[in-house]
C-alpha cells in the first residue's frame, strides 16, 4: 500500500493466541486475514461517521476560527470529510498471515498523529473593481460600507485595480484525530472473527 506509512500493532494475548491457534490447523488464512481486514475497515470508516477515534474518543473539534471562515456548502461541518478524499480511500489488503488497514493519502499520517505545518512565505494578488455603492446596508436600507469588490482577474470592468500582497511564513497546528486503530470492540470482533474460522463456519467452510 503506497504512501504515508502508519504502523498499529495489535497487543492482545487473547488475538495472539487466536491466530496461533488459527495457524496450526495448516489451513490456508487467506480467508481469514480478508474477513479481519473487511471488520477493521468498516470499524475505520464508522469512525468518520461517529467523528471519534478507537475507544470512541472524540476527535477534536474544528477551532472557531476555522468555522468562523468555512463557506456554507461545507456546513454542517463535519471533520476530515471536507472532499471526502481520504474516507474514500480507506482499503486493506490481505495476505497469508497478515492483514493492513490504511491509506495511500500523503496527509493521512498528519490527521492521525497530530502536528505542525510549516506554509512558507508566498506572494500574492488580489482583484478589485469598484462598486457605485457600499456593500452593506443600514436598517433603513441605506447602502454604506467598502465600495470595493472582490472580482476575477480575468474581469473586463473599467474600474479593475488589482493589489500586490505577502503572506508571511506561518505554521497550522492541526490536532491529532485517529482513525486507524484496534481498540476492544474491534479486538471482540476479530477474536469472534478466528473462532469462525476454526469452526468452520459460513464463509470459511472446506478451507484447505
Amino acid at each position: 500500500m503506497a504512501g504515508t506509512s502508519i504502523t498499529i500493532d495489535v497487543d492482545s494475548k487473547p488475538v495472539r493466541d487466536g491466530l496461533k491457534a488459527a495457524a496450526d490447523t495448516g489451513r490456508d488464512l487467506s480467508p481469514l486475514m480478508d474477513a479481519i481486514g473487511q471488520a477493521m475497515l468498516t470499524s475505520t470508516q464508522m469512525r468518520f461517521e461517529a467523528q471519534a477515534g478507537p475507544g470512541r474518543a472524540k476527535w477534536a473539534p474544528f477551532a472557531a476560527s476555522t468555522l468562523k471562515r468555512m463557506p456554507k456548502r461545507r456546513t454542517p461541518a463535519q471533520l476530515l470529510r471536507d472532499s471526502g478524499r481520504l474516507y474514500s480511500s480507506l482499503t486493506f489488503e490481505a495476505g497469508t498471515d497478515q492483514v493492513v488497514v490504511g491509506t495511500n493519502v500523503v496527509y493521512a499520517g498528519i490527521h492521525q498523529l497530530g502536528g505542525d505545518v510549516v506554509k512558507p512565505e508566498r506572494e500574492g494578488s488580489a482583484t478589485f473593481i469598484y462598486a457605485k455603492e457600499g456593500a452593506g446596508r443600514t436598517k433603513d436600507g441605506k447602502r454604506v460600507g467598502s465600495k470595493l469588490r472582490f472580482a476575477k482577474a480575468s474581469t473586463r470592468a473599467k474600474s479593475k485595480h488589482t493589489r500586490d500582497f505577502t503572506v508571511p511564513e506561518h505554521t497550522i497546528h492541526i490536532p491529532a484525530r485517529p482513525y486507524l486503530g484496534v481498540d476492544k470492540d474491534d479486538e471482540l470482533e476479530i477474536l469472534g472473527t478466528i473462532t469462525d474460522f476454526l469452526k468452520g463456519k459460513a464463509g470459511f467452510e472446506g478451507t484447505p
